[in-house]
């Protein structure tokens, strides 16, 4: 432990090598611990979207928007909760970040910047990625992360299992991390904690979040290591409350808990990208809510009021089989076709196919009788054009033309919402709101709660993540 770091970082996902690159663009000396095979965390798995108000490409597109309109649409959207301080601070450096990859010829997908309807949508085209996902944004940072390494400015330690920190004259300096079985240590002048969330950890999930349902398509190895040893120091934990999932999770292997929506999601968030041609049926087999619904919120909080936070898709062959506006497929899993339903089916796992209503209920589990009538009545709303029960306006298709079909559709969790907590300058505070000297925590390690309160506000994951990763890097560099 000869050598003495500016900075060590804890975890190279989105958040650390933005930190990383910021510091060693400084001078700095930057020592890396990241427990995988790689760098890029989360990146390798998340969708990419990003928000700002006021961004050079929204600029060239024509769009009018501001620091100001971004954070109050954030207040509309989750009613002021979160920690607000820590959102202004996002949302006033969110362009200068989006500015950034902007001026590195970052691939933006040909429609955006965009207004999406996943989550609540802004008022404003606001929210930007790149034609490869978050992947793009990796591909546009890794060349300035090579040039960091290439300087000597960036050491990075791979399959390092992070094991402890501890103190030199009162402040946390040394990082202690197990390497090919032998235990290593590293000594920097700051500690920034980058290890992203705990959404594949069921047992601590289960901690902070008691018995409600469980079921993850969080990035595989956000295993929250770090948080619970952070805690184990008297480091604050909050906003677990506001935890609410995603929509249109399929575990194709029942009982795993697992979904991945690169792999197999439904298309239930919103109806403006797909109108239904099915309904949705709880367990008692009795519908919930109007499926032609827009507001992503809405229909997760009907979700969450379901046992077991899960629900079926029932369609029949010509709901498969309807084209969208421009005679496209648009079947219910997106991005598959309707082949690929049909031969899921066959397993019985998680996608379920019967010639008749009581076969369906049977392979299900679903009550025949209460699903019969549910379909029943359904029908009858579709000839009279009108839906008393629940509002639904996009009546024109029943569901009476054998095979039948189910979905089964998990609310399923893509982040975390709780989280470490920080003050204004990223530092770590114990559960006496005191400093925790020389630790600092940014990206998903301070949960999502922390940046969009208890809603899901686009691009205010990793938008946070990379500006405060960056702000780090120059804030412990002056």
């Amino acid at each position: 432990m000869s050598k003495k770091y500016d900075l060590i970082i804890i975890g190279a996902g989105t958040a650390g090598m933005a930190c990383a690159i910021e510091a060693a663009e400084r001078g700095a000396t930057v020592a890396v611990i990241e427990k995988s095979h790689q760098i890029g965390g989360a990146m390798h798995w998340s969708g990419g979207h990003m928000s700002a108000g006021g961004t050079q490409l929204q600029i060239r597109s024509g769009i009018e928007d501001s620091v100001d309109d971004h954070y109050e649409d954030i207040i509309r959207i989750n009613k002021g909760s979160g920690d607000l301080k820590l959102i202004r601070k996002a949302v006033e450096e969110a362009p200068h970040t989006l500015n950034w990859l902007d001026d590195l010829k970052f691939p933006w997908a040909p429609e955006c910047p965009r207004i999406i309807y996943g989550h609540v949508p802004y008022t404003k085209s606001r929210t930007q990625y790149g034609v490869n996902k978050a992947i793009s944004i990796f591909d546009a940072i890794k060349p300035l992360w090579d040039k960091g390494v290439d300087a000597g400015r960036i050491h990075l330690h791979l399959h390092a299992d992070f094991s402890s920190v501890s103190q030199v004259d009162d402040r946390y300096k040394i990082v202690h991390y197990q390497s090919n079985g032998q235990e290593q240590s590293l000594e920097g002048e700051h500690i920034v904690v980058t290890s992203g969330g705990y959404g594949s950890n069921a047992e601590y999930f289960k901690e902070k979040h008691g018995d409600i349902p469980y079921s993850s398509s969080a990035y595989p190895d956000s295993t929250g290591e770090v948080m619970i040893y952070m805690e184990q120091l008297n480091a604050a934990f909050r906003m677990a409350d506001y935890h609410l999932p995603s929509l249109g999770g399929l575990e194709l292997e029942p009982g795993s808990q697992r979904a991945n929506f690169n792999e197999a999601w439904a298309m239930v968030l919103t109806s403006v990208y797909r109108q239904p041609r099915d309904i949705y049926v709880n367990s008692d087999g009795k519908r919930f809510l109007a499926e032609d619904e827009i507001n992503a919120d809405t229909r997760e909080r009907a979700v969450i009021q379901q046992k077991g936070w899960v629900f079926w898709v029932i369609f029949d062959e010509a709901g498969l089989m309807a084209k969208d506006d421009n005679g496209n497929d648009n079947p219910i899993i997106i991005g598959w076709d309707t082949d690929q339903i049909k031969a899921e089916a066959k397993k019985g796992k998680a996608i379920f196919v019967a010639d008749d209503i009581a076969g369906l209920a049977a392979q299900t589990g679903l009550p025949a009788d209460a699903l019969a009538t549910t379909i029943s009545d359904f029908n009858q709303m579709v000839d009279h054009g009108e839906d008393p029960d629940h509002g639904r306006s996009y009546l024109n298709h029943k569901i009476g033309k054998a095979p039948y079909y189910a979905v089964k559709v998990f609310a399923s969790l893509l982040v975390t919402f709780g989280g470490l907590t920080v003050n204004e300058d990223l530092q770590l505070l114990d559960r006496d709101s005191k400093v925790i000297p020389g630790l600092y925590g940014a990206g998903e390690v301070l949960g999502l709660g922390a940046t969009s309160g208890d809603a899901f506000c686009s691009g205010m994951a990793i938008t946070p993540a990379l500006s405060f990763g960056r702000i780090l890097g120059r804030q412990l560099t002056t």
